[in-house]
């Protein structure tokens, strides 16, 4: 085998793995009733300029509930949710001249029981949405929460694709 081929059949490899790996994270969603939503702290300066953390956070709270699925308090879920799940959002920004660079990261966080000694259990990540980056116009900063909203329209879709796969393989 040629160099080009065995990177060629590496590439393959790792797609394939990403592939069942992504499936696996995906069926973790099967099913989901809601989240509690943690939006990290914004950067003072995307604040300034009109980026609000309480908006992202009614953003995805909304498509959440338009959805069909509930946003737990914290108080609520600690109570009454089994598995914690934490849906985070993270919009990180850098302020350049007129301009922000900007990262926007959701990610999934539950409570798993380890297989080899199911008495522990650990908050882990169970699924993520990949990474948005790009720029922005300081004057439209506030735009950054259409890239939030999409990526939260994505976990739901996400949700959604795992409830059916679920669902086909009951009835297989």
């Amino acid at each position: 085998m040629n160099g080009r081929d065995w990177v060629s059949a590496m590439l393959e490899a790792m797609r394939r793995r990403r592939s069942i790996a992504a499936e696996a994270f995906r069926a973790t969603l099967a099913e989901f009733p809601g989240v509690l939503v943690q939006v990290e702290p914004l950067n003072a300066d995307a604040e300034r300029d009109g980026l609000r953390r309480d908006a992202l956070q009614a953003d995805v709270e909304t498509a959440l509930r338009e959805a069909g699925m509930a946003a737990y308090t914290q108080t609520v879920l600690v109570a009454q949710v089994p598995g914690t799940p934490v849906l985070h959002v993270d919009v990180m920004t850098i302020h350049l001249d007129d301009r922000y660079a900007y990262s926007v990261r959701l990610e999934l966080w539950q409570a798993v029981t380890l297989a080899r000694a199911p008495d522990i259990e650990a908050l882990a990540l169970t699924w993520s949405a990949p990474q948005v980056v790009g720029t922005v116009a300081a004057e439209s900063i506030s735009e950054l929460r259409d890239a939030v909203r999409s990526e939260a329209t994505a976990f739901v879709e996400e949700c959604r694709m795992a409830s059916a796969d679920a669902v086909r393989r009951g009835a297989a």
